[in-house]
């Protein structure tokens, strides 16, 4: 049985640490808050020691006093019934104060419990040695996961009796603990830079199918921890072509992640411009049948004739007003439009045309039509460079290209260009 012995203050130096206790403790993600709070206010609540002067509970508190100097601290002196009853002394003076989550309830319980069975096996070796004609057994890590999941779960009930875990998510842990332990030390709060037990477990069942049970031992800890805490990180897990890259150390998390996002803001944008598409395409149509109606229905034919002589005024209006400058422009005209019928005039006899563009350029099928697209000036977009607005709006209007705000640049979808 606990009993309290005497509240006093004690010189930090004649504290001693237990690590195993210490170990037991979850992060404090208030930890500048006390720090300043203490320093302050001084210490509101005692450390708890036993008689032995072996910390109890207090850890955090006594690691600020030293970082501000504070030489003496209060304390509680309990005397206790060995280490089994300071292992509940610590679990129930930890989850009344702190706001632990239930996957950080069942870590530090699922602790407790396993420094209960070694504690056990202990005490059976040292009965064994004194009395050695009565072999007691001292498998007592030989259980079943069912039987575990039920001795977690009855812990949980005693300790936090108003708290409610359900044993399939005991179940999921010990079975990480067991096939990937390294997993466990990502578990935890969330706020804190964590992974729930269901978002290991996930991770754990997709290692587990790409044979990857070992990926602690295949990747830097630094790399490992972004995938495993990380959004975009575990989205990298899914994807076999960038993990494999990852692995044979051909590119970075970072670069994968980011090659993710960018992958990412492409398709959102896609989806927006689709959207706008439909919007346009529903107003069109409602303006083609408003005309419709209007129309004469008797001549389905295009009045091309009225059109180029309509044309054809303007043209010789043009001349009149400005005679010398429109024979030039209209020699140049001809020039370039007898070019291109001798260029469409080849490609349909042979199949095929060089053309002499003077510069690289690529041929982009874009909605049914064919552009020329200089290289160069793809690139210089890429770069950041707004000499080619036209280019890049036309781009983005057709899903080909998305603009990075943090970069100030556009990331150009190639593989859909289908360049040639």
């Amino acid at each position: 049985m606990t009993r309290f012995i005497a509240r006093t203050k004690l010189n930090i130096n004649d504290i001693k640490e237990v690590e195993e206790y210490k170990a037991l403790i979850p992060e404090n993600n208030q930890y500048e808050e006390l720090k300043r709070a203490i320093k302050d206010q001084g210490f509101l609540f005692p450390v708890i020691v036993n008689k032995n002067g072996e910390l109890l509970d207090g850890y955090t508190r006594l690691k600020i006093a030293r970082e501000l100097g504070i030489t003496e601290i209060p304390a509680e002196l309990y005397e206790t019934g060995g280490r089994e009853e300071e292992l509940d002394i610590i679990a129930s003076l930890n989850l009344k104060r702190r706001h632990l989550t239930k996957d950080e309830l069942v870590l530090l319980i699922d602790k407790i419990h396993e420094m209960k069975k070694r504690l056990k096996k202990d005490n059976i070796d040292e009965q064994n040695r004194s009395t050695p004609a009565t072999i007691l057994p001292t498998d007592t890590d030989k259980i079943s996961a069912r039987q575990e999941s039920r001795e977690i779960k009855e812990e949980l009930k005693r300790l936090v009796p108003d708290v409610q875990i359900n044993e399939e998510t005991i179940r999921k842990y010990l079975q990480i603990k067991k096939e990937a332990p390294w997993l466990v030390q990502y578990i935890g709060d969330e706020k804190k830079g964590k992974i729930g037990i269901s978002k290991a477990y996930n991770i754990y069942l997709l290692l587990k199918e790409k044979n990857l049970l070992d990926l602690d031992k295949r990747i830097p800890k630094p790399e490992l921890y972004k995938l495993i805490t990380d959004k975009n990180g575990r989205k990298v897990l899914e994807r076999d072509d960038l993990l494999q890259l990852i692995l044979d150390h051909k590119m970075a998390v970072s670069q994968a992640i980011n090659k993710i996002k960018t992958e990412e803001k492409l398709q959102r944008s896609k989806k927006k411009s689709r959207a706008k598409e439909d919007l346009e395409d529903e107003e069109e149509l409602e303006e083609e049948a408003e005309s419709t109606e209007g129309e004469d229905s008797e001549s389905d034919e295009y009045p091309f004739v009225e059109e180029w002589a309509q044309a054809q005024k303007e043209e010789e209006a043009k001349q009149q007003l400005t005679p010398q400058f429109n024979v030039s422009v209209n020699s140049s005209t001809r020039q370039v439009t007898l070019e291109v019928a001798n260029v469409l005039e080849e490609l349909s006899r042979k199949g095929f045309i060089k053309l002499d563009f003077g510069t690289e350029v690529v041929i982009a099928k874009i909605s049914g039509k064919y552009y020329a697209i200089l290289l160069e000036a793809l690139k210089s977009l890429e770069r950041g460079s707004k000499q080619y607005k036209d280019l890049a709006d036309f781009l983005v209007s057709n899903n080909l290209a998305v603009y990075d705000a943090e970069e100030d640049n556009y990331i150009i979808s190639w593989r859909s260009l289908n360049c040639s």
